[in-house]
């Protein structure tokens, strides 16, 4: 059976998380995807995702910076359909193999830049980096924590939104591609990443009331959110949703035993120590059950519930859900071995995506691609893939 995107070549010259990432749901579609990389390979090879993230392509070496290798990767642009690079503006045009210079040789390439700015932002020539694009985009300070003042965001939104937008701006181009027989530029950046996820509702948490700190905090004090994990017996835990919409069939004092709360109204005059007082005896009450026991009363009476369990726990045994989905893969790695690693994430049901090998080793498809495709000699191909 011939996959989605079939066909397609796509040369990947980002690093990083955004691109990487973007080009990996391209890939496991059926793109053949060509990682290509400069003499000693991409900079974030040694990061533990690449594993994952830079799977199911091929890797050659080009030197931009020699004659040669500009030169041999003008040859290899004219065989693509897209081209994705995430250096800062201006870097691939110095180079001359910007997108116009592409597009005069290959004029149905689609070019994806995934810079850390727009072309025309004020930061534009500044470093991209994730952090630093939370830091300039307001990101760090709309997160409340543990302190007053802005917060590291661990989840890195502005790469995480990027890729989104990288893919689906490929996909478009080639799309439009099929009337209008012309490829074109796709723009995006990490900031533009960030506004995804905002979409556009700011709070500024210097000037936001209890109110607001209450229920979004996620460290201390906690929030609304923070005071739904349970402990169970055998330092087990489980996490109550309070925002469901579902309507449970039986009391939470019914199933776990815990002492019921008054109604509001009826509370109003309670002190700080009695109302901690009945919270410590409510928590307790969990504490005399089975996780998985008092999970399976809980969902049975329709709350949703789950069991609060550690990454690796999701593998083995595998999850029903994650196996039933497919999002459960063994890949072998050349370096490290047979590896358990996430499924391909889109599910299309005439034309499966699948994973169709691990991370490749730097350069090791110089000689099929250079040698074996564009016709380069062995001493050719050494020049192309050293360092100038």
């Amino acid at each position: 059976m011939t996959q989605a995107l079939e066909g397609i070549r796509i040369l990947d010259l980002t690093w990083g998380v955004a691109g990487p990432l973007g080009v990996l749901l391209l890939a496991e579609h059926g793109a053949d995807v060509i990682k290509v990389e400069p003499p000693g390979g991409d900079p974030f090879r040694g990061y533990p995702g690449y594993k994952v993230w830079t799977r199911s392509r091929r890797s050659v070496v080009c030197d931009l910076k020699h004659d040669a290798g500009n030169d041999a990767f003008g040859r290899l642009a004219q065989t693509a359909d897209v081209v994705v690079e995430s250096f800062r503006p201006g870097v691939m045009e110095r180079l001359g193999v910007g997108a116009e210079a592409l597009a005069d040789a290959n004029p149905r390439l689609v070019y994806c830049a995934i810079e850390g700015y727009p072309r025309d932002h004020p930061l534009a020539g500044r470093p991209g980096y994730d952090a630093l694009v939370q830091a300039a985009s307001g990101q760090q300070w709309e997160q409340p924590g543990w302190r007053p003042g802005p917060i590291f965001l661990h989840m890195p939104m502005p790469s995480m939104g990027a890729l989104f937008l990288a893919a689906s701006g490929i996909l478009a181009a080639l799309h439009a591609r099929e009337r209008t027989g012309r490829g074109q530029r796709v723009d995006t950046s990490l900031l533009q990443g960030a506004f995804l996820y905002t979409t556009q509702i700011w709070q500024d948490l210097e000037r936001a009331d209890e109110s607001f700190h209450a229920v979004m905090a996620k460290t201390d004090p906690p929030g609304i959110h923070q005071p739904m994990i349970y402990e169970c017996a055998d330092h087990q835990y489980l996490h109550l949703s309070v925002m469901s919409g579902l309507e449970p069939t039986r009391s939470l004092e019914e199933i776990t035993g815990a002492p019921a709360s008054p109604l509001q109204i009826d509370m109003i005059d309670w002190s700080d120590e009695r109302r901690a007082e009945l919270a410590a005896l409510q928590r307790d009450a969990y504490k005399a059950h089975d996780r998985d026991e008092i999970v399976g009363a809980l969902q049975a009476a329709n709350y949703a519930v789950e069991a609060i369990v550690p990454a690796h726990e999701q593998f083995s045994p595998p999850h029903p859900q994650l196996a039933a989905n497919d999002m459960i893969a063994s890949v072998h790695d050349p370096d490290l071995g047979t590896t358990t690693q996430m499924g391909v994430p889109i599910h299309l049901l005439r034309t499966p995506g699948r994973i169709s090998g691990p991370q490749p080793r730097i350069g090791e498809h110089n000689d099929p691609i250079w040698g074996g495709e564009l016709g380069y000699a062995a001493d050719e191909i050494a020049i192309i893939t050293a360092a100038s």
